[in-house]
């Protein structure tokens, strides 16, 4: 009974909202549950599919819209793509994505989570036709994480923690990063320029192992490198009891994921929003690496994952 009243009132909600609405929406065949379809695509990873079934399951519940399951279409550039040219209504991008990788290209980097959301939903709306919800506070950024026992025996914890220690002499431990990382200005050599211990990189060089970052974990989990290169949201990460080091200057991009959805699809479909909006606050990072988990590790259908997720949090 409570899942149909908030049916109800989100329907009426939009109705009130919409009435002067058009149809005639690509992707779409029909307006506010009287046939219209709301596709909704993700790219391939685990997280990502958690989060479109997410969007899936909290229209199917709270709204009347039909649905179609385009989850695991592909890469950023691919659903980007998809959205722009109306072949999907939704997926979930990040805000690091949507500045860095995707037009029009930036390369500042802007730090506050808040700013730079702001940026890119006003810039997604005024030049590609694009709206974002509102973001979620999980943040599955580029981090370095290291073995527990080391963190526990020098009592390093953050990047100025890192680095102090680096800069007393300390540069006897193992390290595990792709060759990417090693090699990128904003990755190994930036943070160590933004945490002034560049000129310890020297001495550092021959403790590098280069590996693939799906082995990164493993490898720090187990002692044979002290510290590695890792995504934030990763379910190794609480596998391994492996420490991520906070970074307290704010030197990596901040990659908080929300609904980006087209803008003629909401201006039809108002209710679309008010099904979504209120499942971002729920999802931190904590929360999402115990999903990415189940599904990653524990090999469990993702939509299941999804839809006892919003269930659990009374989103549908």
């Amino acid at each position: 009974m409570a899942q149909r009243n908030r049916r109800d009132v989100l329907r009426n909600t939009a109705a009130a909202i919409g009435t002067a609405a058009t149809a005639g929406l690509a992707g779409c065949s029909g307006v506010l549950g009287s046939g219209t379809t709301v596709s909704v695509s993700s790219k391939r990873f685990a997280e990502q599919k958690i989060l479109g079934n997410m969007a899936l399951e909290a229209l199917k519940a709270n709204t009347d819209l039909s649905t179609e399951d385009k989850t695991g279409l592909g890469g950023s550039v691919q659903n980007f793509k998809a959205l722009q040219n109306a072949e999907v209504d939704a997926y979930w991008e990040y805000t690091g994505t949507a500045w860095y990788t995707e037009p029009p290209k930036h390369e500042k980097t802007i730090n506050d989570p808040e700013k730079l959301y702001q940026k890119v939903k006003q810039e997604f709306k005024n030049e590609h036709g694009l709206i974002f919800l509102d973001r979620a506070p999980l943040n599955n950024t580029f981090v370095l994480m290291v073995n527990p026992d080391w963190a526990e025996k020098t009592g390093v914890r953050t990047l100025s923690d890192f680095a102090e220690y680096v800069n007393e002499g300390n540069t006897d431990f193992q390290m595990a990063y792709t060759a990417e990382f090693i090699n990128r200005s904003d990755g190994w050599k930036g943070v160590a320029s933004h945490y002034s211990f560049e000129d310890k990189l020297t001495d550092l060089k021959s403790n590098i192992k280069q590996v693939g970052i799906g082995l990164t974990y493993q490898i720090v989990g187990k002692g044979e490198a002290q510290v590695g290169l890792g995504f934030n949201t990763n379910p190794n990460i609480p596998k391994y009891d492996l420490v991520v080091l906070e970074d307290d200057k704010q030197f990596f991009p901040v990659y908080n994921p929300a609904p980006l959805i087209q803008q003629k699809t909401l201006e039809s479909n108002p209710e679309i929003e008010e099904a979504l909006n209120p499942i971002p606050p729920k999802l931190t990072t904590e929360a999402i690496r115990g999903l990415n988990k189940q599904v990653s590790i524990d090999k469990k259908d993702p939509q299941t994952v999804a839809k006892s997720f919003l269930s659990s949090n009374g989103l549908i």
